[in-house]
């Protein structure tokens, strides 16, 4: 289900792609290198380095409406480099894994197993020749697409369901992606975002209440909720997003009963 790899890095004159082992044109991975660099929050000196080696995503790809993306952001050695910050921290570089959107539930079964596979590559390089190898590229995404081609079954889940009483944690995010604890009595429809944790089936729900918040706030929270079920539940919760209008009204209208009653 993995069909595509891309390298993109910080060059010192800002973001830009190394290799491109996929279907998307050249302007596409520019937009995508510039995407990385942004959201992925990377830079030495900052909590960005907690977040190398860790898999983000999904993450839409610009101009290409029906692929996604996970991301994993590291650092190499520079060959070389006239800046002072990237020869002390090294070059912020991510690996780009593509998939098309319909096989995200799948991919995200996969995501623990993913992500392990793609560290330990990742791990192995140290330089920044190693990016444009395309041998050692090539043997990542053949591993990683080896991974994601196991048929896991998704087991049938009823995707509104929701607990009346008990099981059930909401929040929403800042701008900075922080983690913001939302009370059932307080009023959701004023958050862009809101992430709901069901401890009955094992879920996190991630859910945009306003069209118009930018795709960045919903990356964010993708990526908390992504931390969330590593650090707290061990990769054992489901994240997914609701992104059906008529599931997302379902779930909405079943708070409000919860709101109304209690949890």
């Amino acid at each position: 289900m993995i069909s595509g790899l891309i390298v993109t890095t910080m060059t010192d004159m800002g973001p830009f792609p190394l290799l491109n082992l996929s279907p998307i044109g050249e302007d596409t991975t520019v937009k995508l290198s510039v995407i990385g660099m942004t959201i992925l929050s990377m830079g030495a000196g900052t909590v960005a380095e907690k977040q190398h080696y860790r898999l983000h995503g999904s993450i839409p790809i610009p101009d290409s409406p029906n692929l996604e993306a996970l991301a994993m952001s590291f650092t190499v050695a520079p060959t070389q480099t006239d800046d002072i910050r990237i020869d002390q921290h090294g070059r912020e570089s991510t690996i780009w894994l593509l998939f098309n959107s319909k096989d995200r539930d799948r991919i995200f079964l996969q995501h623990a197993t993913i992500e392990k596979a793609l560290k330990e590559e990742i791990q192995t390089i140290y330089i920044e020749d190693n990016l444009t190898d395309p041998t050692i590229m090539e043997r990542i995404l053949k591993r990683i697409k080896e991974i994601s081609s196991v048929d896991i079954p998704v087991e049938p889940e009823k995707p509104y369901y929701i607990p009346e009483r008990g099981g059930l944690e909401f929040f929403t995010i800042n701008a900075e992606g922080e983690l913001i604890t939302l009370k059932p009595s307080d009023d959701f429809t004023i958050h862009p975002i809101l992430i709901i944790i069901n401890g009955v089936i094992k879920r996190i729900l991630l859910i945009k209440l306003n069209d118009s918040a930018p795709q960045r706030l919903m990356f964010l929270a993708g990526r908390t909720a992504t931390n969330l079920n590593s650090n707290r539940f061990k990769n054992e919760f489901t994240i997914r997003d609701v992104t059906d209008p008529i599931e997302r009204e379902m779930i909405l209208e079943k708070i409000g009963t919860i709101q109304k009653i209690g949890v």
